[in-house]
């Protein structure tokens, strides 16, 4: 199968054929205008639809008043590290042509602004991390949010399936600002230095959504009808075009620069990641069906991308006449260009020992990299019905060695995964999602630590049994692994392996799906 899951096929079909219902918010949320908001926080919607807070002003259970590091100075929320008026003390003034400026945490009126800073209005502020004025004077970043490199940015996203968007939210999974259309259903997620990359389903394309929500989003419409996966690589986007079987490398605004076509009858591509200069791309292939006795694809795909910084100059020349182009490019948007990357080899799963139990086959899934070595889920799944989702056996992570000419070797992840899918690395540990659509009888959803720091060691799991465990991050140490069910997402300590409450982040539309995540850092 392509997508990731049963349900995902599903959900696909819905959102093709226009299957919709009245929007329904997870809990503690209400519809205001067609968007799900908390009126306990949103400064926009505070108490009631509509209420709006103050600039310097914060919503907290419902009701408005000063923000998070603004005083109270006779009776109005003042900033005391920007007002000149009130510099660093209610009742401390500057003089009629001073500036107030805050440095190392001690503010004092000043003649003139420092090096670095920027005169907004009479106060000194660095723009690219002022929360009041993040990238241009009197713009101010949303609860929740921070300033950084000049734009408003939450601390995680969460890519909404149904409701064709990417949601900001805290470290707790609370809102934090408005959502960003990714004008299609967002199957995966990256981050770029001030975009978010969505790697659309239906329409099949690569989004390109800026972090400064007042910034209009892009598609990249492609052809096919599901990406399965996207990433950045030198300055490029790289994503697997798993309906036509192609690696599609576009530029850092979304053009597309070349597309790969991967080996086999059936490739559908999936996870990749990129080892030196050369992307491993999981080919998830397709079981047999019917009267076919062999499965067809699963290998990994090696393309080596060291032309990548050839392929990608503005300035190629135009194609001559006919499309004519020099010996090693190609006539591609009236451009002569060389190629991105081209496949130079293939790892067979199936031939690999221990990859699968009969009368199971391995579908090669998700990628990390650690060093020189690739590692890779292997799904280990017999026919149930018409697709391959039923456990065979314990799943597989395969583990290739880029140092030792591509040596191959399997690890057994044991009874607790048996549906091995995202690979997450923190530090020396690669951290697994297990869940399956046949648990909880097969098994209790699980996110297993393997500890690479030497030969791979398995450890002990994280419960993750409250959800069908999907997509897993890291941000800032914390641990957040997606719930292919539903739009639930659920933070865990990767230290203490203790897990927090499962969060709804994404509204229901005839279904909800939190189908990927990624961090701001």
């Amino acid at each position: 199968m392509t997508l990731r899951s049963p349900l995902a096929v599903a959900l696909a079909l819905a959102f093709a054929l226009g299957c919709k219902k009245d929007l329904v918010c997870p809990s503690g949320e209400v519809d205001c205008g067609g968007r799900c908001v908390s009126l306990l926080t949103d400064a926009s919607n505070c108490g009631a639809c509509g209420a709006t807070c103050g600039a310097l002003e914060a919503c907290s259970a419902g009701s408005c008043g000063c923000a998070p590091g603004i005083a109270l100075c006779g009776g109005a929320c003042t900033d005391l590290a920007r007002d000149a008026q009130h510099c660093g003390a209610c009742d401390t003034a500057c003089g009629a042509a001073d500036f107030c400026t805050t440095q190392a945490d001690a503010t004092a009126c000043t003649a003139a602004c420092p090096g670095g800073f920027t005169a907004c209005g009479r106060s000194c502020v660095e723009l690219a991390t002022d929360r009041q004025n993040c990238g241009a004077c009197g713009k101010a970043c949303g609860a929740g949010e921070s300033c950084r490199d000049g734009a408003c940015r939450a601390e995680v996203f969460v890519a909404c399936y149904a409701t064709g968007d990417v949601r900001p939210v805290t470290a707790e999974l609370a809102p934090a600002g408005a959502p960003r259309l990714s004008r299609g259903g967002p199957t995966a997620l990256a981050m770029g230095a001030d975009v978010l990359y969505t790697a659309n389903g239906y329409p099949a394309g690569v989004g390109v959504v800026p972090i400064d929500a007042s910034l209009p989003t892009s598609l990249t419409v492609l052809p096919g009808n599901d990406l399965q996966y996207v990433t950045t690589y030198a300055g490029a986007v790289l994503a697997a075009n798993s309906g036509v079987g192609t690696l599609v490398v576009l530029d850092a605004a979304g053009g597309v620069l070349d597309e790969i076509v991967l080996p086999g009858d059936a490739p559908n591509p999936h996870g990749l990641a990129v080892a030196g200069t050369t992307a491993y791309v999981a080919l998830y292939g397709n079981g047999p069906t019917g009267d076919q006795t062999a499965p067809v694809g699963q290998q990994i795909a090696k393309v080596d991308l060291s032309g990548l910084a050839e392929c990608a100059k503005p300035d190629a020349p135009a194609c001559g006449a006919g499309g004519a182009c020099a010996a090693g490019r190609e006539c591609r948007d009236g451009r002569c260009r060389a190629r991105c990357g081209e496949v130079t080899g293939t790892i067979d799963v199936l031939a690999i020992p221990g990859s699968f139990d009969a009368p199971g086959y391995p579908f090669p899934n998700q990628v990390a990299t650690v060093g020189a070595r690739v590692f890779v889920s292997l799904p280990n799944l017999k026919l149930s019905g018409v697709y391959y989702t039923a456990p065979a056996g314990n799943g597989k992570l395969l583990v290739v060695d880029t140092a030792a000419n591509d040596a191959t070797s399997i690890v057994d992840l044991g009874p607790g995964c048996k549906n091995p899918g995202d690979v997450a690395v923190l530090g020396s540990t690669v951290w697994v999602a297990c869940g399956s659509f046949s648990f909880p009888t097969e098994a209790p959803g699980a996110i297993v630590p393997v500890d690479v720091s030497g030969a791979p060691k398995v450890g002990a799991a994280v419960d993750a049994s409250a959800i069908i465990p999907g997509n897993v991050a890291f941000c800032g140490g914390r641990g957040y692994v997606t719930d292919q069910s539903s739009g639930k997402v659920l933070p865990f300590d990767p230290a203490s392996r203790a897990i927090g409450t499962a969060v709804d982040v994404c509204p229901v539309v005839y279904f909800a799906w939190a189908s990927d995540i990624a961090c701001s850092e």
